[in-house]
């Protein structure tokens, strides 16, 4: 365990020395990796000889040639004469998906030293280390500071070991000054969180399967789904734990009176608790159907006509979406309009996006959304029921780029309102994601269809690539 708060410097200069490179650094912020980069190219100890930085750029190069990159978005990047210089690269979401994968291809390579990154590599990125560096026991999510899981954890300390080339991995851990070596060393020895259903009655997920089947073939199925499964489980227990709660109770003559009476009130709880968690999938699937029933997609046990089409949008916002057309909010819009009012809620609200000129899309359109949303909020209350809000700084963005002649002069004005470009780039792979799930509309709305079809190939440009978006 190395001492709290050392300089990243130093942690590279030590792991060099016990020959523990190369290794992934783990951050719990975007902002203390950049300055970990910026930080390492301020010191001279860090530089690497001019013979390695020739081999990285020479294999920089390779890895654009082999991905057909366009050159200018890496060689251009802020971080860029970093990576050259020290052969350490920052690896989290604020970035754009090219530099991420332009990182992750050269530490396959081996040649990085150093990977500095949020909890983003951790899992689903498959490269070699043979030392991870973690340095808190927390993250940072939308709602604050969390411990790690155990999960978490073990796919952190996973990454260190490069099959074939070490017999061991190492995990060290540096906690900081706001970091607890013991909460660590506790969540290490904590057994692996238990296997969950990723099942759940969603709008789309119900309206896609009444495509084919109806409402009592859907119960059946949801009945015996993994899900469903473990709830039974879960419901047993909890009804052998409160029987036998009830035999003790029974068995105890010295319990009396009020105390006996809180000791039943305890069981019959734990009966019912066991009652609704038995029950659950089917409850889930129960408000899914009557909150779209409510929203005209769904009439007895079978799809309305604008049940049929709306299935066809495979999005979490499809009630969004597919109300917005039902009042013909799209009708009469521009092109920008149109990309606009979509990326106005397929942004994320706790993001900031660009804000430095006026918003082309009218006020009037931005209401009529926001009571679009408003009224579905108030009418579907089932699962993934989200919180969906109408951002027109989100809209804003996206016209922004739609409108720029290039990604450096769009990029310039981000760097100007302090946006990131990995959460631009998040907006506008959700934004063409759900303009794409519009062009499925050919035969009922072919003219909204087609419009999303050009606003989603005037987002999709370098470095929004077709091939790029499909791996976010």
């Amino acid at each position: 365990m190395m001492q709290a708060d050392f300089p990243v410097s130093i942690i590279l200069r030590e792991l060099e020395n016990d020959d523990l490179l190369p290794a992934i650094l783990f951050r719990t912020a975007r902002k203390q990796c950049d300055a970990d980069i910026e930080s390492l190219l301020r010191t001279s100890q860090a530089t690497l000889p001019e013979e390695r930085q020739q081999r990285l750029a020479a294999e920089v190069q390779a890895v654009i040639e082999k991905y057909a990159f366009d050159s200018t978005f890496i060689t251009a990047y802020p971080q860029y004469p970093a990576l050259i210089a020290t052969g350490v690269g920052a690896h989290h979401a604020g970035q754009l998906l090219i530099w991420r994968l332009l990182l992750e291809e050269l530490m396959s390579r081996g040649m990085l030293r150093l990977m500095v990154a949020t909890g983003t590599v951790a899992a689903g990125v498959d490269f070699p280390a043979r030392t991870a560096v973690i340095t808190a026991h927390s993250k940072r999510g939308s709602e604050g500071f969390s411990v790690l899981s155990s999960s978490e954890f073990q796919q952190m300390a996973g990454r260190a070991g490069r099959r074939g080339k070490d017999a061991v991995g190492v995990c060290l851990i540096t906690p900081s000054r706001f970091s607890d070596a013991r909460v660590l060393l506790e969540v290490s020895k904590r057994p692996p969180e238990p296997l969950k259903s990723a099942y759940f009655a969603a709008p789309s997920t119900v309206l896609n399967l009444l495509k084919y089947r109806n409402v009592d073939d859907l119960e059946f199925t949801v009945e015996r789904s993994l899900g469903a499964f473990l709830n039974r489980r879960d419901a047993s227990r909890f009804r052998e734990e409160a029987l036998t709660e009830q035999s003790d109770i029974e068995l105890d003559g010295a319990l009396r009176g009020e105390k006996r009476k809180k000791a039943e009130k305890r069981v019959r709880r734990k009966l019912r608790e066991a009652d609704e968690i038995e029950k659950k999938q089917e409850t889930a699937l129960a408000q899914s159907l009557d909150g779209l029933r409510k929203l005209g997609y769904v009439e007895g046990g079978s799809l309305t006509e604008k049940g049929y089409w709306a299935a066809e949008l495979c999005t979490s916002l499809v009630l969004q979406l597919g109300e917005s057309i039902d009042e013909k909010l799209f009708d009469d819009c521009a092109l920008f309009e149109l990309v606009g009012l979509v990326a106005s809620i397929a942004g994320d609200p706790h993001r900031p996006y660009f804000t430095l000129k006026a918003n082309p899309v009218k006020p009037e359109l931005f209401k009529r959304m926001e009571k679009i949303v408003a009224r579905i909020n108030e009418n579907y209350q089932g699962p993934g029921a989200s919180e969906v809000s109408v951002l027109p700084d989100a809209a804003l963005t996206a016209i922004t780029w739609m409108d720029s002649e290039s990604w450096p002069e769009f990029s310039g004005l981000l760097r100007l309102s302090g946006v990131a470009d990995g959460d631009v780039a998040r907006l506008i792979s959700q934004t063409a994601d759900h303009l794409n799930q519009l062009t499925r509309l050919e035969k009922t709305h072919p003219v909204l269809a087609q419009s999303a079809k050009v606003g989603r190939a005037r987002l999709l440009r370098p470095p929004f690539s077709e091939s790029l978006i499909a791996t976010e």
